[in-house]
């Protein structure tokens, strides 16, 4: 297909983004303010590098991109092999002269390449859970090597992508909780009561399942290998990281500790009110108390400077542009390309669920930017990647 024909460009898909990063630009300035800006030009000079390279995901075929999908995925999984052993890297960033990248960002990328195209052999048949084997095992390695750096908000997104790209097969509801018991088994593998109560329901999900008995066997005891190996995760937790996984529940159990971002973050958006304190204008975060205003918690600055109106606001352009995606992803015709752009899908919308949530106290403080919104250079550079191979999909769509 000539490049010519494929300039087609799904302005309705493309505003959204445009519309956050402008938001972004906003916010980031604000974040930084009064300060010093270096970290709103570092913003400035990401997008200027995402954009370019976005251009050419866009002219680029999506069927050369399919055809190297496996070479990416080893390619991000020996990636983040290496930054584990990097002197200075902190386990996560690999640094090149003044600018610095995460390896699993970008494997965010080459992961839903890698199982979009694993998943096409499966469209139009049923699957079962032998199929499933080495989709969960391509899913626990990356989900195992970034928890490991340790980032568990990033491992825990894999998971929610892979989950939301193996609901789009053609799985019945009992065979689809089977099929993903193991990675809910590891989950539940960090308190022993659950990870009992857990294995009692799979047990009886397995009996009143039609899945043969081998299978059920085997799923049964790759459940056991998952909840065994989780403490041995638990291990390579910091001390800070198992504070924020339970301080949710109670952020004043440590006010001035584990819960101070938390508590934080809610106080800032309550002051915000209906109309907001006025940009630039918010007290808690140019007096410094609310920690991260740049990156995890720029929900928070949205909040107390343009209330409930802009979070609002804001919020239904989050909703219009994943339904946006959701749309493209249902209108193509190439199976591929509907798998990448159910992928893309979930990676947005854990992003954003999971941010947000974390902000008013839903969820655990797991340190994860808000798409277009955040500082963070791998993240803007990763969802411009994203709309473009979106934008590739739909303009070979209408080629």
């Amino acid at each position: 297909m000539g490049i010519g024909k494929r300039i087609r460009i799904d302005r309705g898909l493309l505003f959204f983004p445009i519309l956050l990063i402008g938001i972004g630009i906003a916010l980031q300035y604000s974040a930084n303010y009064p300060g010093d800006q270096a970290f709103f030009y570092k913003h400035l000079i990401w997008i200027a590098i995402s954009i370019p390279f976005g251009f050419f995901v866009f002219l680029y075929p999506l069927k050369r991109i399919k055809d190297f999908a496996s070479l990416l995925y080893v390619i991000g999984i020996l990636l983040l092999i290496i930054v584990l052993f990097l002197p200075n890297s902190n386990g996560r960033w690999i640094k090149l002269e003044a600018l610095q990248f995460q390896p699993s960002e970008l494997m965010k990328v080459f992961f839903i390449v890698f199982l979009a195209k694993f998943f096409t052999k499966f469209d139009d048949k049923k699957v079962y859970f032998p199929d499933l084997i080495l989709p969960i095992l391509f899913t626990a390695f990356p989900m195992i090597l970034v928890f490991l750096e340790p980032d568990i908000g990033t491992s825990a997104i894999f998971f929610l992508i892979f989950l939301g790209m193996m609901g789009s097969l053609n799985i019945s509801p009992l065979r689809y909780f089977l099929y993903i018991s193991p990675f809910l088994s590891l989950l539940c593998g960090f308190n022993l009561i659950s990870w009992i109560v857990f294995m009692i329901l799979l047990i009886v999900a397995l009996i009143i399942s039609d899945l043969k008995f081998r299978h059920s066997i085997a799923l049964f005891l790759l459940n056991i290998m998952f909840g065994a190996f989780t403490p041995i995760l638990g291990n390579f937790l910091k001390p800070y990281q198992k504070d924020r996984l339970t301080s949710f529940l109670n952020p004043s159990w440590d006010p001035t500790g584990a819960g101070w971002h938390l508590l934080q973050s809610k106080i800032s958006i309550g002051s915000g009110g209906f109309l907001g304190k006025g940009y630039l204008n918010g007290i808690i975060k140019n007096l410094g108390f609310l920690p991260q205003t740049r990156t995890d918690f720029i929900f928070a600055v949205l909040g107390e400077e343009f209330g409930f109106l802009g979070t609002f606001f804001v919020l239904l352009i989050f909703a219009l542009f994943l339904w946006r995606i959701l749309f493209v992803a249902e209108t193509t015709d190439q199976p591929f390309g509907r798998y990448l752009g159910i992928g893309i899908f979930f990676y947005f919308l854990s992003q954003i669920a999971v941010n947000i949530g974390m902000t008013v106290g839903l969820l655990p403080v797991v340190g994860l930017p808000l798409p277009f919104l955040s500082y963070g250079g791998t993240s803007m550079f990763v969802s411009t990647i994203f709309i473009a191979l979106l934008l590739s999909m739909r303009s070979e769509t209408h080629a």
